[in-house]
């Protein structure tokens, strides 16, 4: 339980933000004030996410559908690919995972249609954070690595701490905390490169957190002050809140619930300030949960109703699971095991194949113990069965080398399109010096005809005998003629294909159209000359 909720604090993704009331009352006047169609369906859309991120599910969805149709209408490709996403990510907060994979899919698409790859990453990332919270790591470190190679392509640095971060949280939920930590610190480093002061703040909770799992506690503490005093700075209370609920995670893990509640309760009057119903019912939670370990049930058990009661107003899919396997775990302490199992079984019947795999994986551990508690062997030994399939493939050494092989495979492409790069690079290099030599000596071959030309001009005013002259004339010409066949060869190369006897026909075309040619001007020249 506790583990579920550090992940959720764990800033996932690029487009977790919370929703403050200025920001939603901003864009509600820029809709009612603007007469501009574009800006009203983009702030419609932006309004969509902005809503459901609090809880107003129907009012979210109505108004990114109205700007959709808005921008649809005025035809506007970059604003339907951004309400596409943005819709992608009401869907994906109410936890209908399908549609949110589709909106993200038509947003990512649409974006790349117009060529603007950077905002492209957007939806590619939110791909990844939906099968990020199913479960399918791999999948969703296929998309965070595309995300980041379109990003470094471009030097986008901000978006490469966004993509960097959300693949060392995949090492983190895989245990691997030297990798998740290597992930975290580089996603660091360019963020304090830019001077994102926001931003460091999810960085240092993410790094906390990593040495939080490490059972590091004086260095996870460190960092969760260091968010602490640059969310102050800041005035980022979304994070300070964050981070405060962490450090009574701290406290409870070590088994000190008083501070650990002044912690929560800290975190609590922030949310409710900022009327973030989904932070209020997870808060509620963690306090019920730590009543539940103080022995407190009649404090817990109300705690863990008025989560419940928010959970349902909002529709919050995950809250309630987890507020009613909270209760079954808080009634089976109590030895109550009809009353555990019935909550219990009310949590497993709201999960599906979609669902979070960690609180599944607690569920049917639940569900074997109370089975157990009440004789049932049948259903306690089914329920340990799907226990140990969700576990296993959580933990299982194969899919962890498997996890492995998908990151090595990614280094392996990067050099390999790194020394494709530099090889293209190499070859446009070689060919421009190649065409910058041609292009000299067809000037060279230009200018000494001119200058072979203005010769024979020159010597027709001396004694010089008919045949010598005819000699010359002739031999320039000649050289004409191959440098027009020398000049020519490159465009005739592209309709004949280099076929030789297709070649030799345009090349005799060309002499023929010469010939006359050649005629003109030794008329011309022996004019010219006056010669006898």
């Amino acid at each position: 339980m506790k583990a579920f909720f550090i992940l959720c604090c764990f800033s996932l993704l690029s487009f977790v933000v919370f929703a403050q009331n200025a920001k939603i009352d901003s864009l509600k006047k820029v809709i009612e004030t603007t007469k501009v169609d574009t800006v009203k369906g983009r702030s419609l859309c932006r309004l969509c996410a902005e809503l459901s991120d609090i809880g107003e599910m129907e009012s979210g969805l109505k108004g990114g559908q109205e700007g959709l149709r808005i921008l649809q209408k005025r035809k506007d490709r970059s604003g339907v690919a951004y309400c596409f996403n943005r819709i992608g990510i009401h869907y994906d907060i109410n936890g209908n995972y399908p549609l949110a994979i589709d909106y993200y899919q038509k947003s990512r698409d649409l974006y790349l249609q117009i060529g603007d790859t950077i905002t492209a990453t957007d939806p590619i990332n939110n791909l990844g954070g939906v099968y990020y919270f199913q479960g399918l790591y791999g999948q969703a470190l296929f998309y965070f690595q595309q995300s980041l190679k379109l990003q470094e392509k471009q030097n986008y640095q901000i978006g490469m701490s966004v993509s960097l971060n959300n693949i060392g949280l995949l090492f983190f939920t895989q245990d691997n905390y030297p990798m998740a930590l290597t992930y975290q610190l580089k996603s660091l480093k360019i963020k304090e490169q830019l001077g994102l002061k926001k931003e460091l703040a999810f960085s240092y909770i993410n790094i906390g957190n990593i040495y939080f799992a490490m059972h590091d506690d004086a260095k996870a503490l460190a960092y969760f002050n260091r968010a602490i005093e640059i969310s102050k700075v800041t005035a980022d209370e979304v994070n300070l809140a964050k981070s405060v609920t962490l450090i009574g995670d701290l406290h409870d893990s070590e088994h000190r619930y008083d501070s650990a509640l002044a912690c929560y309760q800290k975190s609590l009057n922030i949310y409710q300030r900022l009327k973030n119903k989904y932070e209020i019912s997870a808060c509620l939670t963690c306090i019920a949960m730590t009543y539940k370990r103080k022995k407190e049930y009649a404090q817990s058990f109300r705690t863990y109703m008025q989560a419940l009661a928010i959970s349902k107003e909002i529709n919050d899919k995950t809250g309630i699971t987890e507020v009613y396997l909270g209760l079954g775990n808080l009634y089976f302490e109590q030895k109550n095991f009809m009353e555990a199992q019935r909550f219990v079984n009310d949590a497993y019947r709201l999960t599906d194949d979609k669902f979070n795999i960690d609180t599944k994986t607690d569920i049917l551990f639940s569900l074997y113990q109370i089975d157990s508690a009440l004789g049932d062997w049948k259903s306690a030994f089914e329920h340990h069965k799907l226990y140990k399939q969700y576990s296993d493939s959580l933990h299982n050494e194969d899919k962890s080398k498997a996890f492995g092989r998908i990151e090595s495979r990614y280094q392996f492409e990067k050099e390999a399109e790194e020394a494709k790069r530099k090889e293209a690079e190499a070859k446009r290099k070689e060919q421009a010096e190649t065409e910058r030599r041609n292009n000299l000596q067809y000037l060279s071959i230009f200018a000494g005809l001119m200058i072979l030309f203005g010769g024979l001009a020159f010597v027709g005013k001396l004694k010089i005998p008919e045949r010598v002259l005819d000699i010359a004339l002739f031999a320039s010409l000649l050289i004409l003629f191959e440098f027009l066949l020398i000049l020519f060869d490159p465009i005739l190369d592209q309709y004949t294909g280099g076929i030789p006897i297709q070649k030799l026909v345009f090349n005799s075309v060309i002499a023929l159209c010469y010939a006359p040619l050649h005629g003109f001007l030794e008329g011309k020249l022996h004019k010219r000359l006056a010669i006898k």
